[in-house]
């Protein structure tokens, strides 16, 4: 009887797993319930992540999937910070420098992608884009020139740039929305002649029904913001990294 080892390699950190492999991941659990469905889920997380085929799954000892699972946990609870340059297929991507500076076109796109992760990649081909330029923490990049192909690039970058990027922009507009608040807040206490009491009151729209739907906003960006981006994963203690496993 032969036997035959399967190594699988299973990632420490999101710095080690790609977009597309995440998408692929969330494109199987699509409508699946986190309870009722959680083996299913599981299933589909080990096999894209660790990039496994799915015939080999059933073969894994029990012990060793909750080793996997652990590891998996641990590195979806990571913190996400912003990384501005990184290398993808030997090319140096650099984050946008001035966001100030993003053209309508830009800013349309990254809003229209940013929200639905089966077009993340769209996103950060707006965000992200070869450097032209450095000069010490100073750069440049390339214009923005939209292309399926090099969108489709952007699923081989890695998961945690992508998580940092995504909870950044979702910082921001949370920072941005309280700051519309303070300030409108201020300026209609002292402002009796404001423009915008005049054409809210055109509109029917009274300014504590204004003031209302700007926290409601700035209250749905917070959510977003502390949004989990995967299903919650049991947690089992081990810090091992790598399974070998035997198959008759």
């Amino acid at each position: 009887m032969i036997k035959e080892k399967v190594k699988i390699v299973v990632p420490s950190s999101l710095k080690e797993v790609t977009l597309g492999q995440y998408q692929d991941y969330l494109k199987d659990i699509k409508d699946k319930d986190q309870e009722k469905d959680a083996e299913y889920i599981n299933r589909k997380l080990v096999q894209h992540v660790c990039n496994i085929n799915e015939k080999y799954i059933d073969k894994i000892p029990f012990k060793d999937v909750s080793k996997l699972l652990s590891i998996l946990n641990h590195a979806f609870n990571e913190k996400y910070d912003l990384v501005k340059r990184f290398k993808l297929l030997d090319v140096e991507m650099g984050f946008i420098p001035k966001l100030d500076d993003m053209s309508l076109g830009e800013y349309v796109d990254v809003e229209n992608f940013l929200g639905d992760w089966q077009n993340m990649h769209k996103a950060m081909a707006v965000l992200y884009r070869p450097v032209n330029f450095k000069k010490k923490e100073r750069y440049t990049i390339s214009d923005y020139s939209p292309s399926d192909e090099i969108s489709h690039l952007m699923k081989e970058m890695p998961l945690n740039i992508v998580m940092g990027s995504v909870v950044f922009f979702y910082r921001l507009g949370m920072e941005l929305s309280k700051a519309t608040l303070t300030y409108i807040r201020k300026t209609l206490k002292t402002d009796t002649t404001l423009d915008l009491k005049v054409a809210l009151d055109k509109n029917g729209v009274g300014i504590n029904q204004y003031m209302l739907w700007l926290e409601e906003m700035s209250e749905s960006l917070t959510k977003l913001q502390n949004y989990k981006f995967t299903n919650a994963l049991p947690s089992y203690p081990s810090k091992s990294k790598k399974t070998t496993l035997k198959q008759k």
